[in-house]
């Protein structure tokens, strides 16, 4: 999958980048087997908000033949913690999709 990670009041680190790929990434990629990577395009934005310490992520994704593109957002204390709900979140809409062909 290509994914475009930006950072907003947040560093997106090696560490990071590699929590993202271990926790969201790769199990999308388990979702979409049958999507080339070059298909699969994706952006995910993830702000941190200094005043009330906590993470908003908010991801965008569209696939060959879906007519709305995958829209979540999520928010948590946690950069961990909202990772692993904005990927719930997105699964269920990709199961959606997947169930509606």
């Amino acid at each position: 999958m290509n994914i475009r990670i930006n950072g907003v009041n947040l560093i997106i680190s090696l560490k990071v980048r590699k929590m993202i790929h271990e926790k969201f990434v790769i199990k999308l990629d388990q979702l979409l087997p049958q999507f080339n990577n070059e298909l699969k395009t994706a952006s995910l934005n993830i702000q941190k908000d200094k005043k009330y310490k906590d993470y908003t992520a908010k991801f965008d994704m569209s696939l060959p033949g879906m007519k709305n593109p995958i829209h979540a957002e999520t928010k948590h204390d946690d950069l961990t913690a909202v990772i692993v709900d904005l990927r719930e979140t997105v699964e269920r809409q990709i199961k959606k999709y997947k169930h509606a062909d």
